[in-house]
């Protein structure tokens, strides 16, 4: 998930050139987003249904049907739309389908591309690992620098029919990497259509313990005491296609998490709007489904519904493959006027906690971090904290409330809590950070990063630490504090024993792991005020174990802590759950998964410490380009803005998180299999009342109910 940066701190991240400071905003992300656009939830009825009829001998262009069908929903919209589902035009999904198929391919504008986006793969920092994980790894191997190059292979062999089966082909380049930090957004699949299902599943279990099966989100919410068991969906077993297709587009590495993600759960839906990406979301949203789904369930009826397209861009003069090629996929073409802009179609809004949640004791302004006390025999000294993302509107906020919720709760008799981290994709990293150090105020975490020490990153390096030997604060200039505190300053940052480095060498090596160069691992320097409570340079908050907050006090036991998984949580949830798995000694638990016995994982996100947006990446290399050495202009040069006006954006994972066993070896946390200590399942109720997930989490926490698979401590 990508939220915009606060404006608070998206300003302190750049010097005059807007170049980033650092990610010390972001997740494991970069202070500068790539731009996404917005999408309503799931489309059902729409206006249009079938495109016009026409005579055999009279052919329409497609995109002529969607240009005409769109304009006429536009036109006949009211000014106030209270239902999200029809925020958009929409039009059938194959009709869509037809007008990308007949768009064009340019072939020597894609082998342009392909070659402008080849030097940004190289900051992608767990190459090797891809292409050769670990036996136990749920993703299979994937080369990505080698599918990339056979997409050019097969441009130069004219292989590719239209330039939408050309950017389908570039976007599974990144796709099939499982990774939430790796992927690039094409234009001709991002600025035209999204595409939508009907219906929506859930993957619920009839009794806690029987594995899980599959129902209509619809009629589990609206009948459940009748809703039937969905046993096949396009004529194949239904499990069986929906992980067979979430396996086009996986964000997770983990196989079960990839599976949850095609599910509704109220989490999520509190987080995104989103109601499983079956129905249509995420990297899913852009893949075909084909004209209908036909459901068959085990009661013997059927249900076949058509599949939708959102139409995302302006098709006002688009009325053929080539006036889409032109409005959509020219280096030329502005996003701005090439998509529809919300308030042309109507306003939409949606809170984040919608009404089926309890009321919270407290919670921040936004609802990502919200707490509260369950009530009822046995639960009277449980608490939940509720953290959707480390990603919120206010830093201060976030932090504040969290500290005010575990004094309030231990003050009010709580010895118990539950930390929910589902739908937890990631954020802040220092965030992470200081909820841990709230919990835990005596454990000084690890936090071990490594970069791949590419060309370009080194070139980077070497500019931006030359001459910072006797940098001084106090009499610096704005541009040279920013490059002392950069990634790219081997002065910032210390290493594994707490400790400076001593020289570049030391800590960008490079070191190599796997036939491949790596600098060395780098920790945060926390107990630097420029880097952390500095309104400028810094996050804008003092992070918990240092500066004016030492000596906090310690308000729930690990034992009594369980951490609550959906399988999503990623990056800087991933850390924070590290820090509190292996530091800490907490238990997790782990809900749904495959219609498969055993433990699963919690952690299914992306594991990485930092993902950089292309533009990111682009403008380190701008800034540091006037001051290169025409070697070092070189290879910064080969980083062009082409693949920025060709995409929608991108992203890459550019440091590897490195747990401390495995700093011998090298192994990236991403590929290290960690099952939680229990798993159990979603049931009917908890799609409804995200306190009956608590309340299971609770009983088998402190209650010394049995997991559904595995086991937690017994409390005495």
């Amino acid at each position: 998930m990508t939220i915009d940066v606060p404006d608070e701190v998206k300003t302190a991240c750049q010097d005059e050139n807007n170049v980033l400071h650092q990610s010390r905003i972001a997740s494991a992300c970069a202070c500068e987003v790539a731009p996404t656009e917005t999408t309503p939830t799931l489309v059902t009825p729409a206006q249009i249904t079938s495109p016009p009829a026409v005579a055999e001998d009279s052919f329409v262009e497609p995109c002529a049907l969607v240009s005409s069908s769109s304009a006429t929903q536009i036109a006949t919209a009211p000014d106030e739309i209270s239902d999200e589902h029809l925020a958009w035009p929409t039009v059938p999904a194959q009709l869509a389908h037809e007008c990308l198929n007949s768009v064009p391919l340019n072939k020597t504008a894609a082998i342009q591309l392909v070659d402008a986006i080849a030097p940004y793969l190289e900051w992608q920092s767990d190459l090797a690992w891809k292409k050769d994980p670990p036996a136990d790894y749920d993703c299979p191997a994937h080369d990505v620098i080698a599918a990339l190059d056979q997409v050019r292979k097969n441009l130069v062999a004219n292989k590719y029919a239209n330039e939408y089966v050309f950017q389908i082909d570039l976007y599974r380049v990144f796709l099939l990497g499982c990774d939430g930090h790796l992927v690039v957004f094409p234009d001709a699949l991002f600025k035209g259509f999204v595409f939508r299902r009907e219906r929506s599943l859930v993957s619920i279990s009839e009794d806690e313990r029987s594995l899980p099966v599959i129902k209509l989100y619809e009629d589990v919410y609206n009948s459940p005491e009748v809703a039937s068991v969905v046993s096949q969906i396009n004529g194949v077993d239904a499990s069986a296609y929906v992980f067979n297709f979430s396996m086009n587009a996986p964000e997770y590495q983990a196989a079960d998490s990839i599976y949850n993600s095609m599910f509704f759960n109220k989490a999520s839906y509190a987080a995104s709007s989103m109601k499983g990406y079956f129905s249509g979301g995420g990297r899913m949203e852009h893949i075909y489904p084909g004209p209908n789904t036909t459901f068959t369930f085990a009661n013997g009826s059927s249900l076949v519904t058509q599949n939708k397209a959102i139409v995302m861009g302006n098709f006002e003069n688009v009325t053929n493959g080539q006036q889409f090629y032109s409005a959509f996929c020219s280096v030329s073409s502005d996003y701005e006027e090439a998509v529809l802009e919300k308030e042309e179609y109507g306003s939409l809004t949606y809170p984040l906690i919608d009404s089926e949640y309890p009321l919270p004791v407290i919670k921040t302004n936004d609802s990502i971090l919200t707490g509260y006390y369950l009530d009822g025999h046995g639960y009277e000294e449980v608490a939940v904290l509720s953290v959707l993302s480390f990603q919120p509107e206010s830093l201060s906020e976030f932090q504040e409330v969290a500290q005010q919720f575990l004094v309030n709760a231990k003050q009010d008799g709580k010895s118990k809590i539950i930390i929910d981290l589902s739908s937890n994709e990631g954020g802040y990293t220092l965030l992470c950070y200081d909820l841990f150090r709230q919990f835990f105020p005596t454990i000084e975490q690890e936090g071990n990063a490594r970069w791949r020490a590419s060309k370009a990153f080194i070139a980077i390096a070497e500019i931006f630490s030359a001459g910072s030997d006797d940098f001084d604060p106090a009499t610096a200039t704005d541009t040279e504090i920013r490059r002392y505190l950069s990634w790219f300053s081997y002065h910032n940052d210390i290493n594994v024993d707490n400790e400076p480095f001593k020289s570049f060498e030391e800590k960008y090596g490079p070191y190599t792991v796997k036939d491949d160069n790596f600098t060395n691992f780098v920790r945060w320097q926390l107990n630097n005020d420029l880097e952390t409570s500095n309104d400028t340079y810094g996050l804008g908050i003092g992070i918990t174990g240092y500066g004016s907050r030492k000596n906090f006090t310690q308000h729930f036991d690990a034992n009594n802590i369980i951490m609550l998984y959906d399988g999503y949580c990623g990056s800087a949830c991933h850390i924070f759950s590290g820090f509190m798995r292996m530091q800490a000694g907490v238990k997790s638990i782990a809900m749904g998964g495959r219609p498969k016995a055993g433990l699963i994982q919690g952690i299914g996100g992306v594991k990485g410490a930092l993902v950089f947006s292309l533009k990111t990446i682009y403008d380190y290399a701008q800034s540091a380009l006037p001051d290169a050495t025409a070697a070092q202009a070189d290879i910064l040069k080969k980083l062009t803005s082409l693949p920025l006006q060709r995409t929608l954006g991108g992203y890459l994972n550019v440091r590897d998180y490195i747990y401390s066993d495995h700093l011998d070896d090298g192994l990236p946390a991403q590929y290290i299999r960690e099952e939680s200590d229990c798993r159990l399942f979603y049931t009917v109720k908890m799609i409804t009342d995200i306190k009956a997930l608590w309340i299971a989490a609770a009983n088998a926490a402190f209650n010394g109910k049995d997991c559904a698979y595995g086991s937690l401590p017994k409390m005495t």
